[in-house]
């Protein structure tokens, strides 16, 4: 790996990492205004704490998908799905700012987190 493929990969990750400041309409439990990431963790800790009773399921592949699922909204943030007008192209235009959160990766590793995503 050269170092322009580490920075292109770090300018990926420091782009993700903008869901920590994305708000969503959902709350934590002391009240605070929860962000996407604290939404995906929470996601990840519900799977792998149930995982034992999710037989046949690829644990790894699950923990992408919800590591993944809310990528997209690093760019234009949380849209709430109860939103109908919004909702319509919600999908779109996530899967839309995805690839652009994830243009500097190579095009295999795009191409895995896009077929994840789109599972």
């Amino acid at each position: 790996m050269t170092i322009t493929e580490i920075e292109r990969r770090l300018d990926f990750l420091r782009e993700a990492s903008r869901l920590k400041d994305v708000l969503r309409r959902a709350f934590t439990q002391g009240g605070q205004p929860e962000s996407t990431a604290e939404h995906t963790w929470g996601l990840c800790l519900l799977v792998i704490t149930f995982a034992d009773y999710l037989e046949h399921i690829d644990l790894l592949r699950l923990l992408k998908i919800c590591i993944l699922h809310d990528l997209g909204e690093a760019i234009h943030g949380d849209v709430p799905a109860i939103s109908i007008e919004a909702s319509l192209n919600k999908s779109k235009q996530e899967r839309e700012d995805l690839l652009t959160v994830m243009a500097p990766l190579p095009d295999d590793l795009k191409a895995e987190f896009l077929e994840l995503w789109d599972e």
